[in-house]
């Protein structure tokens, strides 16, 4: 198939040499064209940009384009996809991780065809395949809520329960989505200042927070490599960074007065999220909800008083809730809430009628 939009894939790399190739040349291998391919060079100190360079003998059409961008210092992750974004010449965008592969060679063609027609703003795959190469990769069916995988339409299609379901779990894997670029020029880019700590949650969680439009594409597109230098293998300072997005939203939820009508909507899957223990992993949004909840009993099912106060003496003796500095936290959160990119989404999101 050959197509009349143009395709930018973004792969933001920092001392990739070792899986930079196969990354690049995953995106070669895509039957869909046109395509452009921007390496993102995030202040690599080893081979990375050479290997690159080398690749460009390799690509195999002139309806490809591979260049690279140098931005010297390193600054994270999510300054690299900006950098990439920001100058890509798609009208669709798609991110790939420097250790991450497209295995579906239609990927792209697919997501386009089911973009068109579902008109929506950003899609993804529902699986991936994970481990240390792709010939010893295990299929990984992700979902928003533990065990209720049947329910993962819901939170597709309804942006209110998304966000909700994103406060505590991310099942999109970031090199697996494709977004439409004037829906990143008109509501945000990610945040600079998560760095390599789920910027890419906190965006969907404020694309959810917007309403905007999601759609899901059945089956795995993308090989997700496991390395011990990943970030994602850091839970403490995954736990740290993904509190701190979580909390600000929620913070802003408040402050227009959103919060209430979410938790009404949001019940019965945050009983589920109680009951097997998975809110453990968000111990100060958990305490959030749980004193907002309380606090505001007169309005919300009476079902979740039972389970609440339990819950909130559970999340207290808990490691993760125990590790967290709270002084340095809410000093980090007050930082986290100035940042630009935020400020921009709250000027959007408060300016918007309660729906």
């Amino acid at each position: 198939m050959s197509g009349k939009e143009l395709v930018s894939v973004v792969i933001p790399a920092y001392n990739a040499e070792k899986f930079i190739e196969d990354s690049v040349k995953s995106c070669f291998g895509q039957t869909y064209r046109p395509i452009e391919v921007i390496v993102v060079n995030d202040g690599s100190t080893d081979s990375t940009v050479n290997v690159v360079n080398d690749l460009s003998s390799l690509i195999p059409d002139n309806k490809l384009e591979l260049r690279t961008i140098d931005i010297g210092q390193n600054k994270g992750a999510a300054n690299a996809l900006n950098v990439g974004f920001t100058n890509t010449s798609g009208d669709y965008i798609c991110w790939l991780s420097a250790d991450d592969m497209f295995l579906d060679k239609k990927k792209i063609e697919k997501q386009v065809y089911w973009m068109k027609k579902t008109r929506a703003m950003l899609s993804y795959f529902r699986d991936f395949y994970a481990g240390i190469t792709p010939t010893k990769a295990a299929l990984i069916r992700s979902s928003y809520m533990p065990y209720s995988r049947i329910l993962d339409p819901l939170f597709v299609q309804n942006s209110d329960l998304r966000l909700m379901a994103l406060l505590f779990r991310n099942p999109i894997n970031g090199s697996s989505i494709m977004i439409k670029k004037n829906c990143m020029e008109t509501y945000g880019q990610f945040d600079p200042l998560a760095k390599n700590v789920d910027a890419d949650g906190d965006l969907w969680m404020r694309y959810s927070a917007l309403k905007l439009k999601f759609t899901a594409l059945n089956g795995a597109a993308v090989f997700y490599r496991e390395h011990p230098m990943q970030t994602s293998k850091k839970k403490s300072l995954m736990i740290y960074g993904c509190e701190l997005t979580r909390m600000r939203i929620l913070l802003t939820l408040e402050k227009k007065g959103d919060l209430v009508k979410l938790m009404k909507k949001f019940t019965p899957f945050f009983l589920i999220l109680l009951q097997t223990k998975q809110h453990q992993d968000r111990p100060l949004v958990s305490e959030f909800l749980s004193n907002y909840i309380l606090d505001h009993r007169r309005e919300l099912n009476r079902v979740l008083f039972r389970y609440i106060q339990r819950s909130l003496n559970s999340v207290k003796k808990h490691t993760h809730y125990l590790a967290i500095d709270r002084n340095k936290f809410f000093k980090d959160l007050e930082l986290f809430m100035k940042s630009h990119t935020f400020k921009r989404f709250e000027e959007i999101f408060l300016d918007r009628i309660c729906i």
